[in-house]
């Protein structure tokens, strides 16, 4: 009888899953021919491409237990170099499950993996075997490995349980030669844990982010983080947070310092070295029924790098006075102590201070903006008996409207000043000015167009780090027909610091649609030129790009052609080093699938 009714379950199990079940694929084959002329060589190539893919879904069960998918590959690429040949062909697969979609914990699982060779004069060999250093007389052939493996796990909050997500992602490129081998490794692991309730909740993070290239000795990257945070909520007007955390940025090769936003100072790796970030910050609020708030902050930070480092332990305590809708007042005393050490010498200084400012909020039918100014003056006393002040003040003002609901315009204006007499990255001045319009002519033509200049000094004479930054940019859409579109853009950033200068401007013009019937057309044109004094680089280039498609039921035939003019101008170079590339490609793709 027990024998009988396990037959039974599994006659009914079989027709279950095969009727889940999906298997699709496509076969793709390109013949391409290109013409490079670099100053008075002029070289010709040749290309033939072939791939194919197999891919399976099912479920096991039923879909809301676990589904999956399995997928192979093949690729094989021969080129021709003028005289040269180069071959490369690799087999992958892929797989992904996903486990209890519709229960409370679901997680996923993906993994990929490729193998193959390619001749040492394949074009993409070029960069991943620049840490791969061959002997003479060595195989010319070249191994290539690329694997990929992911998970994610999430458990919804339930009563008893707190929510919990996990993710962990890691990937690997291998090429090697005979006994030599070169790796490149990049993983990232992220876990949450959260409890959340009506008066309490808990969050706790961490993220790990490490990135290490063989293939270039110097570049090794780190970025870790762990924090926690606390919100306590006694009623509607009475809460209290805790935040805090440890931050650490490593990093083998130069980074230039990147402009971040106005008044925001990022965390920058040091050239060579971690820096190492240490916070924690309390803050209680509470909201008086008048229209008055209060808040009291204890926050303390220790950030240290190899040659820089920074502290603070500072108590602040914040009123906010709303007398009518749109005005805001407020006053902020501070109390504590603040540091730094630059190469070596170590400065601490007990500063008091207290700053005010107002707000004023306009919001109408068509016109809405704000103002907002605040000054603030403290005294400060280093560990070595000196006295000094620190002064600062900011202005804040911007403003939008929308006219006849097809122009809508926004601008702003801030600049800030602090002065320290002791503490010399206390002295910082920064200006931004920023503005945007929209029209909307019709529901078929738009324009948008932004403008930024913003400027930034730190530092006392005759050190100061000094950037001047702009940007221009503009777009407009256009669109034909339901099915046609075109667009233009244009723009130009400036960068101006004590690094040297760059300059980038560029223009382009973009369409997409159908020709006639499954005809399809994808074009793109752009000029480009870059200017760094830093580098000592000029370049100045046109690129133009185009797809004709044509889809005739499952087969896709596309014709392609990409055309590059490039000029190179280095401090090197006497004469300016010229490109012209023009290439043209055909391709033939044929999917198939079914199901059962």
């Amino acid at each position: 009888m027990l024998y009988a009714v396990l037959v039974a379950a599994v006659l009914l199990f079989i027709p279950a899953v095969l009727a889940a079940q999906t298997i699709d694929g496509a076969a793709d084959w390109g013949w391409g021919r290109s013409m490079y002329r670099t100053g008075d060589e002029q070289t010709t190539n040749g290309s033939f491409t072939q791939g194919y893919t197999l891919g399976y879904r099912s479920a096991f069960w039923d879909p809301r237990f676990i589904t999956y998918t399995g997928e192979l590959t093949f690729n094989k690429n021969a080129l021709t170099f003028g005289q040269q040949d180069s071959l490369s062909q690799q087999t992958g697969f892929k797989f992904s499950t996903n486990l209890f979609a519709t229960r409370p914990f679901h997680g996923s699982i993906h993994a990929s993996r490729g193998f193959g060779a390619e001749s040492a004069n394949y074009p993409q060999s070029v960069t991943e075997r620049s840490g791969l250093t061959l002997p003479p007389g060595s195989a010319p052939e070249l191994r290539v490995g690329r694997s990929e493996f992911g998970i994610n796990w999430q458990m919804a909050a339930v009563k008893s349980l707190p929510r919990i997500e996990l993710s962990y992602q890691d990937g690997s490129t291998t090429v090697g030669a005979g006994s030599l081998e070169a790796i490149q490794n990049q993983s990232s692991m992220q876990a949450l844990v959260a409890r959340e309730g009506p008066h309490l909740s808990h969050t706790l993070r961490y993220q790990r982010d490490a990135f290490d290239n063989a293939f270039s000795q110097a570049l090794r990257q780190r970025y870790g983080e762990l924090s926690y945070e606390f919100v306590a909520k006694a009623n509607d007007r009475t809460f209290g947070t805790v935040r805090a955390g440890r931050r650490t940025t490593f990093s083998l090769f130069d980074v230039p310092p990147q402009f971040t936003d106005i008044g925001v100072d990022g965390i920058h790796p040091p050239a060579s070295g971690e820096v190492d970030l240490v916070y924690g910050l309390a803050t209680l609020t509470h909201q008086a029924p008048a229209g008055v708030s209060a808040d009291v902050t204890v926050g303390y930070n220790q950030e240290q790098s190899a040659s820089v480092g920074t502290n603070a332990l500072l108590g602040t305590a914040t009123t906010r006075y709303q007398p009518i809708t749109g005005i805001t007042f407020h006053a902020t005393g501070t109390y504590g102590e603040r540091g730094q050490d630059v190469a070596g010498t170590r400065l601490l200084v007990l500063t008091r201070g207290v700053a005010t400012g107002a707000e004023y909020m306009l919001t109408r039918r068509l016109l809405r903006g704000g103002i907002a100014c605040e000054v603030g003056r403290g005294w400060n006393t280093s560990d070595r008996g000196i006295d000094g002040q620190s002064r600062l003040w900011n202005v804040r003002a911007d403003a939008g409207t929308d006219l006849l609901r097809f122009v809508q315009l926004s601008a702003g204006y801030d600049q800030g000043r602090s002065f320290d007499d002791l503490l010399p990255l206390g002295n910082q001045w920064q200006e931004r000015t920023h503005a945007s319009v929209r029209t909307l002519f019709s529901s078929r033509v738009a324009v948008d167009a932004t403008h930024e200049i913003a400027s930034i000094d730190r530092g006392t004479a005759p050190l100061v780090f000094r950037t001047r930054y702009t940007q221009t940019m503009i777009t407009t859409a256009i669109q034909l027909t339901r099915d046609r579109r075109v667009s233009f853009a244009a723009g130009r950033f400036r960068n101006r610091s004590f690094t040297g200068d760059d300059d980038n401007e560029y223009i382009g013009v973009a369409f997409d649609g159908s020709l006639i019937g499954l005809l399809r057309l994808s074009l793109t044109a752009r000029r480009e030129h870059t200017l760094s004094s830093a580098a000592r680089l000029d370049q100045d280039g046109y690129y133009t790009s185009g797809a004709l498609t044509y889809r005739l039921r499952l087969f896709t035939f596309s014709l392609e052609e990409r055309y590059t003019d490039l000029a190179l101008s280095t401090g090197r170079q006497l004469e300016p080093l010229t490109f012209t590339g023009n290439q043209i490609l055909f391709r033939i793709g044929r999917k198939f699938g079914f199901a059962r």
